[in-house]
């Protein structure tokens, strides 16, 4: 079919986009080399274009010289672009390039490796992107609005299939320098208005901290219990060292808390007993369940060990904990997993907290990509049509097979999430490792509440909802529901309904009712203490 005519395409209104677009990028003259691969963000959002549409990440893989497509908009992490003030435009860590640096019209244009190159150098012209390189501009083939129609250079027309809204700052772009610290899940300021809290005697702060200081976590006699493998079966079965471990890594940041609320030293210095004990000690995970075992120890780690490097600093043997966390516990994780869903956001709450206490970017990065990815995979909004997203490669590619993995669930409305008909207790494994991450990433300068605050909000109601005793209709689970959700509504609450403002009235009576939220015994602790109506 010939390529219509800038004559004979249909034209639509558009928003122009002058004085923002001067703020949010920066021309770049042709011939520009940037020789920097991090940059400063100027804006971050969508890009729209023709048919109302949003530039997208075909499979929102991260693989060089996957195609940049049209796609209707659903908040993924792969429409999320970061219009930089180098003249680049990123995606999950990549660059927006034309392939080859070609300047041809046709030339198609994807993803890769930001290696500062012409063919990487973006500009606005109006409503136009524009490859100064090139001279041409961003351009949806056919011209066509359908998903996946892919986008190329073409030479400047100012039809409606060239013309493209950017995001003029309503996002927080992803930190392009050194991480804050301490950072994994609390900050130096909510460890603040803590401290703060229980010496006032203030409560549901005060009642948190008693609970706390009342369990065996808190125990300045515990002997840690290290293993060189700790060997984990499904439902540990066998448990070699597996409670062990996830239990030494709880008692170590229940001390490291324990000595910001109360300055006694003797609590760090437990805490970094254990945290030696168990990097002089450990090389390996085995059995069925090391992944999962390693993302549930491996997420709690570094929360201990961000408090004690950081704010009480005097720890020789941190570098060779760095190294346990390095060669130990990322390999086991950063690659994810296609089994149930807490799985991998498990995995990616590691993944992220390791990166984190390890000043690693490209780890950091690489596991909020497949966090976002697998967050839109576990828990449904209507968005997502008629049947779950799935994650690509997953090999669920029937409508048969998607079911068999939601555990039977065929009808789907907002929040549902892929274990719920499972149980609530792996449900709120993964709801939890949601906030988890959002928290971690807003502290490190990239909110990801706006990305996937709404799937969280609908996935903490609904399971609030029917934890709080509402009988289950006969669509929902066959209308049989095993409850059980855990103590892990306090992080995402705070979040979306203290901090952001949201209604969210089945969750609040439920964390209310919880409280004070002590421990899961396996990655969850003291969130009522850390994070009830923290507004840092």
């Amino acid at each position: 079919m010939a390529r219509r005519t800038a004559a004979t395409l249909p034209r639509r209104a558009r928003t122009r986009l002058a004085a923002a677009l001067a703020a949010a990028l920066v021309a770049v003259p042709v011939g520009l080399t940037v020789g920097v691969q991090t940059a400063s963000a100027a804006a971050v959002g969508a890009i729209t274009g023709y048919g109302g549409k949003c530039v997208d990440v075909a499979a929102a893989s991260t693989a060089n010289g996957t195609a940049v497509q049209l796609y209707a908009c659903n908040g993924s992490a792969a429409q999320q672009w970061t219009v930089a003030d180098d003249g680049t435009i990123r995606a999950l860590g990549k660059c927006l390039d034309v392939a080859a640096a070609s300047t041809a019209n046709g030339a198609r244009v994807q993803i890769y490796d930001c290696n500062g190159t012409a063919a990487q150098q973006w500009s606005s012209t109006g409503a136009q992107l524009v490859n100064p390189n090139a001279g041409k501009c961003l351009d949806a083939t056919g011209p066509s609005s359908a998903d996946g129609t892919p986008l190329q250079i073409w030479t400047c027309t100012g039809a409606a299939n060239q013309s493209w809204t950017l995001p003029t700052g309503g996002g927080t772009p992803p930190p392009s320098a050194g991480f804050t610290h301490p950072g994994v899940l609390v900050s130096r300021g909510q460890l603040d208005f803590v401290r703060g809290r229980v010496q006032a005697g203030a409560q549901p702060w005060t009642s948190a901290y008693n609970q706390m200081m009342g369990s065996r976590y808190a125990s300045l006699s515990r002997t840690p219990a290290p293993r060189a493998v700790v060997e984990c079966g499904s439902y540990s079965n066998p448990n070699n060292g597996c409670t062990d471990e996830r239990e030494d890594a709880i008692a170590a940041y229940t001390d490291a808390l324990a000595w910001y609320v109360t300055g006694d030293a003797r609590y760090a210095q437990k805490a970094i007993q254990i945290m030696d004990a168990w990097s002089a000690t450990i090389t390996a995970h085995t059995g069925s369940n090391a992944p999962l075992q390693t993302g549930w120890a491996g997420s709690v780690w570094p929360r201990a060990a961000e408090i004690i490097r950081h704010a009480y600093g005097n720890w020789p043997n941190a570098n060779r904990f760095a190294t346990m966390l390095r060669t130990v516990y990322l390999p086991m994780v950063r690659n994810g997993s296609n089994s149930n869903g807490n799985w991998e956001l498990t995995m990616m709450e590691a993944a992220v907290g390791i990166a984190v206490f390890l000043d690693d970017r490209a780890a950091y990065d690489a596991a909020v990509a497949r966090f976002l990815n697998r967050t839109r995979a576990f828990v449904y909004l209507p968005s997502d049509g008629a049947l779950p997203y799935t994650v690509p490669g997953s090999g669920l590619d029937t409508s048969g097979e998607i079911i068999n993995y939601w555990h039977g669930q065929s009808t789907f409305v907002a929040g549902l999430a892929q274990e719920t008909c499972r149980d609530f207790t792996h449900t709120g494994y993964g709801i939890s490792a949601i906030s988890h991450v959002a928290e971690t990433s807003r502290i490190q300068g990239q909110d990801l509440y706006p990305q996937v605050g709404e799937r969280l909000r609908h996935a903490l109601g609904l399971h609030s909802r029917y934890q709080l005793g509402e009988a289950a209709p006969s669509w929902l689970c066959g209308g049989s529901l095993t409850r059980g959700l855990g103590p892990i509504t306090e992080v995402g609450y705070n979040a979306l309904a203290n901090r952001l403002g949201n209604a969210m009235t089945n969750t609040q009576t439920l964390t209310v009712q919880q409280r004070p939220a002590g421990t899961n015994n396996l990655f969850v602790a003291w969130e009522t203490l850390t994070h009830a109506e923290n507004p840092n």
